[in-house]
Order: structure tokens, then sequence, then C-alpha cells
């Protein structure tokens, strides 16, 4: 007797097709978690750098100001705030509060490049740097930054008070 053979063709069969397609789906579901996270924190990090450079720029300011080589004026009537001419055109474009950047400062001088990001005032003393523009401060992913002293004008500025130094804050429960 001729025995037959059962020769296989090259194709797959319908379950090996089925659980290619499933391993392929949860890869791309934990795929697309993972960007989704990185979207966050890719907002975190600018953020953080945003306070990282307000920080620096306001050490650097701070000494600056006190260099007898950069012009410095009072302002008149506020005995805590000076202007100071930087770049040594004559024109004193810098604000400072008690040395420190004022809110105002801050918001004009920092420089991006994204067109999603947007900062709002909130009071005399403190601006928000944000992704969501038609609310930064209830998106709950921002950097805040309140200048010295807050909403006082104090007479004369003591370093040793705690209010004098600037307050930064990243907030990104809702990056």
């Amino acid at each position: 007797m001729d025995s037959e053979k059962y020769s296989r063709s090259g194709g797959f069969t319908l379950i090996e097709l089925v659980v290619v397609i499933v391993i392929l789906g949860l890869l791309a579901v934990i795929a697309a978690s993972k960007f989704i996270s990185l979207s966050a924190d890719a907002k975190d990090a600018v953020l953080q750098q945003f306070s990282a450079s307000v920080t620096e720029a306001n050490k650097q300011m701070y000494i600056l100001s006190k260099l007898s080589s950069y012009r410095a004026q009072p302002v008149s009537g506020r005995g805590d705030l000076t202007d100071v001419d930087v770049d040594g055109d004559g024109i004193f474009e810098t604000r400072l509060k008690c040395g420190y950047l004022d809110n105002t400062d801050v918001a004009k001088r920092l420089n991006y490049s994204d067109d999603s990001l947007g900062f709002e005032f909130e009071g005399v003393d403190k601006v928000y740097f944000g992704f969501d523009q038609s609310n930064i401060k209830s998106s709950q992913c921002y950097f805040m930054y309140q200048q010295a002293y807050g909403t006082t004008n104090p007479t004369t500025c003591n370093q040793d008070d705690p209010k004098a130094a600037p307050v930064y804050e990243v907030v990104i429960q809702g990056c």
C-alpha cells in the first residue's frame, strides 16, 4: 500500500495568526503607555529647566547689581526696587526687587522656542509658566516664580528676612 504523506503548506494556521496579533497588540499597548509617560517627563524636564534658569539668573543678577562696573539706580520712591543697565548701553532695562528679578522681568527675559508654552500673572508678585495657555495654574503643570518679598513693598531690603528670597515652585501633577 501506498502511504500518503501529508505535506504542510508554508502558511500560518489561524491559531498562530491570532497569537501573533495578540502579542503585537500587547506590545503596542505597552509602547503607547511608555510614550505617554515620555510626554509628561518632557514637560517636567522643561519646567525644571525653567526653574533652574531663573534661579541661576537671579544669582547672577544679584551679584551684578552689586558690582561697580554695572550701573544700577534706585527707583524713585521705592526702597525695594533697583533698575540695572546690564549691557552698558545707558538704558536701565532690568528691574530688581531687593536684588532679585522682578516677576515681570522674568516673563520678559525667558526665551523659549515652543509655542505651546505660555505665561500668566497672578497679582503683582507671581508669574506662572505652563503648557495649558488658557488656564495655566489650574492645569497643575507649571513653574511659578514669586518675586522677593511677594506683595509687600519694604522701605529697605533685609536679606536676613525669610521673605526676602524669591520663591520657585514646579508643579507636575497635571502633566
